[in-house]
């Protein structure tokens, strides 16, 4: 058994094939798309694709070399893909048709700045390698385990049956957590998890007996903690006098909270962690001030959905590579009572989850 793993976001195509004992054969992505793009392969030299415009794109060169290196698209048991959003109707991995494709198609509105990519990579791929099983594998899903109450938004209750709720994401990333985390640290899964998903994008879930019962992104993936380049959680009324006394449109104030923001517009500096930390500017350090103290808010959030927490696990480029975070959010939680011995660094993989869920419908 071969499974292939397909993860698209705006500006790049990650890529991973697995045996069927989900053993990594290799990895590689498509990066810089839409600007300087390139193929990566890990243990190959890379090399620039200047035609590479979108992910669908990307795709055809990935599968270009992939062919070319002995893995020919019709060869894989089952194309297993991130989707970032399921709605409340696909909360499982699910092998993909017309209808499927319908439906999924018909969420884009709750998420257009992410899923279209995935989306439009799933119907190439369909259409590349029609016979081969196209697995999709839904970053909110992990979620769909919280209670009502945690996915209600303070608005007419009207609202709640258009599809106007608290979702989450970086569930795929989190389900690898709950399973890899027991083989990391030698003990059962703790019963109350805090889990941190810290990278361009961040969460927090709140994981009691391995399941979702809270996590800080909602509706959106703007919500919850301050991010690289998006604000995190931010009072409405702001946004409500930048559009009547600034007078920014839709567009402008959607650029400003996913693109403009985050700590890239509280530095002025980068939204990339490492140069923020490696900076003597006191914007940085302000920057990285207010990530620390606002992610450990966020973390404490999360304490009344368990009665408590007995461990805490950083996951993601930040949480996974940037220990002086890592210590300055947990100093914020001392309190919390989480002994050091089970504070936890789990590597963040989500194309393993997508593997597994492939492989588990082929």
């Amino acid at each position: 058994m071969k499974i292939l793993v397909l993860n698209a976001g705006s500006s790049s195509l990650k890529f991973a094939v697995f045996d069927g004992k989900l053993k990594l054969v290799l990895k590689g992505q498509v990066s810089g798309i839409g600007s300087k793009p390139r193929l990566e392969i890990d243990g190959h030299p890379s090399r620039e694709v200047p035609h590479v415009t979108t992910p669908s794109e990307g795709l055809l060169v990935a599968a270009e070399w992939l062919a070319a290196n002995g893995h020919e698209p019709e060869q894989f048991n089952g194309i297993g893909h991130r989707i970032v959003h399921g709605g409340t109707q696909y909360v499982t991995p699910v092998v993909v048709n017309d209808e499927v494709q319908r439906d999924l198609d018909a969420l884009r509105a709750l998420a257009p700045l992410h899923l279209p990519f995935g989306l439009s990579v799933l119907r190439e791929m369909r259409r590349v390698a029609p016979e081969v099983p196209n697995i999709a594998c839904f970053d909110t899903a992990f979620h769909a385990t919280q209670p009502e109450l945690a996915t209600r938004l303070p608005i007419p209750r009207s609202y709640f049956d258009k599809g106007y709720r608290r979702y989450g994401f970086h569930g795929l990333n989190y389900q690898h957590v709950v399973e890899a985390l027991p083989h990391v640290s030698g003990k059962p899964l703790p019963r109350r998890l805090l889990a941190a998903h810290l990278g361009s994008g961040a969460s927090m879930c709140a994981i009691f007996d391995g399941k979702s019962v809270a996590t800080t992104m909602g509706f959106s993936t703007a919500d919850g903690l301050v991010m690289g380049t998006r604000t995190g959680s931010i009072d409405p009324g702001v946004l409500v006098a930048l559009m009547r006394d600034e007078h920014m449109s839709l567009e402008q104030l959607e650029d400003l909270l996913y693109r403009r923001s985050g700590l890239l517009g509280l530095s002025g500096i980068s939204p990339d962690m490492r140069v923020l930390l490696a900076s003597d500017r006191i914007e940085a350090a302000e920057a990285v001030d207010y990530y620390c103290y606002s992610a450990a808010r966020h973390a404490a959030s999360l304490v009344p959905a368990m009665d408590g927490a007995d461990a805490m696990v950083f996951t993601g480029g930040v949480g996974e590579n940037a220990g002086a975070i890592r210590a300055r959010i947990m100093g914020h939680l001392k309190w919390l009572g989480i002994p050091p011995e089970h504070v936890y660094v789990v590597p963040a993989n989500e194309e393993l989850t997508i593997a597994r869920g492939a492989r588990e419908l082929v």
